[in-house]
């Protein structure tokens, strides 16, 4: 496209020419054809190309015989795609100024673009005829014959190189590209340097060798090519994505994250920074950051399965009525999309509206009657408002169409048994669940409850086992557990049972059932208990390691290290403690044969006082691994009125959380000082403490857990 000033001087220029001997009327006429053109130009540079067609149209009306309006507006016609009404433009340009190679080469180019090839070389070889010297029309003739004849366009390209140093820079383009068409990477990448050295400026050369560089595998290369274009070009968004793009290949995920944060920065709603920058902060866990550079896309109004990744990105970040929001957005926009309806009806039901979630589901299966996640969800959400009547008949369409469907089977089979309803039936169904699918703990849990309520305690018992040996961090299943050992006269079982449902997270109705039960038992009684609880959710780990910080203060000063703590059954426990870049500093080990300890120095601290603190930890920390510590029966369970209860046991004292559900710390009779335990992770119903402390008069020490993988015994690893 022209300059405004190129085409207002064009058209000063052609009413100076034109208005010299004109008559008064054809002045008048070629001052119309001014205002037109005129107007033309700046509908043209605002973007309204065929507005400005029609006033170039004009124009020529007013003076049909000015040859530039005709070359502009057959320019024009041939960039908005106007073929037809190019090709008579430039047949009437021919007609008013046939001598002109301009004029030819223009013919040259509108019969290109219709595919005349034959025709626009007969063109540009004229056009040459008459200016043989043209650099436009040796570069329009050879670009025609780069794939047609290309030893003949090459050969034009040289020659316009030696006679014109001034087009040099667009002749080694074309050249470049015939050897790149041609497999000849290297003689294309030399061409372009070539033209880069006459035009270090040039765009499409730096663009067409970084991307050689990049066809050809040169990573480096290309990226240092791309950033020399970013230097003339430093606003262009596209640009800084794919260099940002070529880093985060590379592996640079920080200098990557850096080009596509300076992309956002220029343009907040470019869709590629916006979605790699999401999918950085998924990586990261980072929900909300995710949630935020997402839904700057402006790829969000023409992608639904955008929406509805902004949309998990909020239930994510804990946000379920941006979730919600979105998704009703997207179903405006897109009201016949299935999964967009799908999911917003499971926003509807996570957000208390199960009646818009009822109604939302039936449209989508009205629509798309074999969608079974639809149907099976729909099942579900009436069965949670008591509507079972409704739900049962979804799911006996499910089976009625795949009859082997083990979650369907296991849902209309659980479903039953809990309202009491057809148990033989009910009971049926979740064994084919089970024999289809024999490990998974919640069919198992539900042939376990299905036994249960006919009275079946001893099986109901060996099959809850069964289940809670699968999924041992399922409270459901510790909580049916517990009922099937009351049901069979096992307090004691009981007891132990909800108390796992109640740490896990279980109901308010679980600890109800745990209270009642613990009143049911003296202090000894219940103090073996605690210990059998405790070594359960606590003490059996075959094996741990992990990342870990050791933090202590003796006497007043202070210390910290990176370790690595190691343990593995019946009782090897190390530390290993490591200076910068991971470098072993000491180590200390406990096993059968005791305490092995590299010298520590600490300025101004008894190396003696320092042995007896790590000998007094990691002792402690042993027992409480390998589960001795909650081996020491007898035991009686004590609780003060204005404290949480505790057990004595063996001569300790072990404290319990003020829930009582784990242990917080206890007191050693071979150690000065108590040992504290908190910050836990929940670890396959298992309790795994990410701090370790022994505070004493003058001192303390500290272990912390980093990233860890733990083993238990009878299996699960993290």
């Amino acid at each position: 496209m022209r300059t405004l000033l190129a085409a207002v001087l064009g058209v000063v220029a052609l009413v100076v020419v034109s208005s010299a001997s004109a008559t008064p009327a054809a002045t008048t006429a070629i001052k119309a054809a001014q205002r037109e053109y005129l107007r033309g130009t700046l509908l043209e540079h605002r973007g309204d190309l065929a507005g400005a067609f029609e006033s170039y149209e004009a124009a020529l009306a007013a003076d049909p015989a000015s040859a530039y309006i005709c070359h502009e507006a057959a320019e024009l016609a041939l960039e908005i795609g106007s073929l037809d009404k190019a090709l008579a433009l430039a047949q009437r340009l021919l007609k008013m100024d046939g001598q002109s190679a301009k004029a030819h080469v223009l013919m040259g180019r509108v019969l290109w673009a219709r595919d005349e090839a034959s025709g626009a070389q007969a063109a540009f070889e004229e056009a040459l005829k008459i200016d043989p010297q043209s650099a436009e029309t040796i570069l329009s003739l050879s670009g025609l014959l780069a794939e047609r004849e290309p030893d003949k366009a090459r050969r034009l390209l040289l020659q316009l190189i030696e006679k014109d140093p001034d087009e040099a820079g667009e002749a080694y383009y074309q050249i470049a590209k015939m050897d790149y068409d041609a497999g000849r990477l290297d003689s294309a990448i030399s061409r372009l340097k070539s033209g880069i050295a006459v035009e270090p400026d040039s765009l499409p050369l730096r663009y067409a060798l970084a991307q050689a560089y990049e066809t050809r595998a040169s990573t480096d290369a290309a990226l240092s090519e791309y950033l020399e274009i970013l230097k003339l070009d430093p606003g262009n968004v596209a640009l800084i994505d794919h260099i940002g793009d070529i880093y985060f290949l590379k592996g640079e995920i920080t200098e990557a994250r850096a080009r596509f944060m300076a992309a956002r920065q220029l343009q907040p709603s470019d869709a590629f920074s916006s979605q790699w920058l999401a999918t950085d902060a998924e990586r990261q866990g980072d929900w909300a950051g995710a949630a935020e550079y997402l839904g700057s896309s402006s790829a969000l109004a023409d992608d639904p399965s955008l929406n509805l990744r902004l949309s998990y990105y909020h239930s994510q970040a804990g946000r379920l009525g941006d979730a919600v929001r979105t998704l009703e957005g997207a179903h405006q926009r897109w009201p016949a999309n299935d999964q967009i309806a799908y999911f917003l009806a499971l926003g509807y039901d996570d957000s208390k509206q199960a009646e818009k979630s009822v109604g939302l589901l039936r449209q989508v299966l009205e629509v798309k009657p074999d969608f079974r996640e639809a149907r099976y969800q729909l099942g579900a959400i009436l069965e949670k408002l008591n509507r079972f009547d409704e739900a049962e008949k979804e799911f006996r369409r499910l089976l009625a169409d795949k009859p082997d469907d083990a979650a369907v089977l296991n849902y209309l089979g659980y479903s039953l048994v809990d309202r009491g309803l057809k148990l033989q039936e009910a009971q049926a169904l979740i064994e084919e669940a089970v024999r289809l699918v024999p490990t998974n703990a919640a069919y198992l849990d539900s042939l376990g409850w299905a036994l249960f309520k006919q009275g079946r305690s001893t099986e109901a018992v060996a099959g809850l086992q069964r289940a809670a040996a699968r999924g041992p961090e399922d409270e459901m299943i510790w909580d049916h557990l517990g009922d099937a050992y009351s049901q069979a006269g096992d307090a004691a079982s009981a007891w132990l049972a909800w108390k796992r449902c109640v740490f896990l997270g279980g109901s308010r109705a679980s600890l109800r059932k745990a209270a009642q039960a613990q009143r049911r038992f003296n202090a000894e009684e219940l103090g073996d208990l605690y210990l059998e609880y405790l070594a359960q959710v606590h003490g059996r780990v075959a094996k741990l390691s992990s990342v870990c910080r050791v933090e202590g203060e003796v006497l007043g000063r202070r210390f910290a290290y990176d370790g690595l703590l190691s343990f593995q059954r019946p009782g090897e426990l190390s530390l290993d403690i490591l200076g910068p870049l991971f470098v072993p500093l000491f180590r200390v080990h406990l096993g059968v044969e005791g305490l092995a300890m590299d010298a520590i120095r600490i300025e101004g601290v008894d190396p003696e006082i320092v042995r007896q603190a790590v000998e007094s930890l990691l002792s402690a920390l042993r027992e409480y691994l390998c589960g001795d510590l909650f081996a020491l029966k007898p035991a009686a369970y004590r609780k003060g009125w204005w404290s949480q209860g505790w057990l004595e046991a063996g001569g300790r004292r072990l404290d319990l959380d003020s829930q009582g559900q784990r242990l917080a710390g206890m007191q050693l009779p071979a150690i000065k000082g108590k040992i504290i335990v908190d910050d836990f992770d929940k670890v396959r119903g298992h309790a795994i403490f990410r701090k370790f402390t022994l505070a004493g008069l003058g001192y303390a020490l500290t272990i912390r857990l980093g990233q860890f993988k733990v083993d238990f015994v009878g299996g699960g690893v993290r």
